[in-house]
């Protein structure tokens, strides 16, 4: 019989290693900025926006869903980290 009480230290444990390895680094979010996106903006650009908005709108320009000045390739997790990185830098 399935207990709840039993399983939840598991179930707590494993949540909580999904959202450390899913963390952004910020870090790492700064150094792919400077080296692909520095050249046009810096992180006072987006100011008022929040990490998860500004992580839809780069998907949305890697994807070529929103017009950019030129193709930009980037992993999840350096969408994750820039954004990450531009929220922090307007704190």
């Amino acid at each position: 019989m399935f207990q709840p009480s039993r399983h939840l230290p598991l179930a707590a444990g494993l949540l909580s290693c999904v959202f450390a390895a899913s963390a952004a680094d910020v870090a790492a979010g700064r150094a792919v900025a400077q080296a692909k996106c520095v050249q046009c903006h810096e992180a006072d650009d987006w100011e008022g926006e929040s990490a998860a908005s500004l992580e839809s709108i780069i998907r949305d320009i890697v994807a070529g869903k929103v017009k950019h000045k030129t193709k930009i390739e980037l992993t999840p997790a350096e969408i994750a980290n820039i954004a990450a990185y531009w929220e922090a830098g307007k704190k």
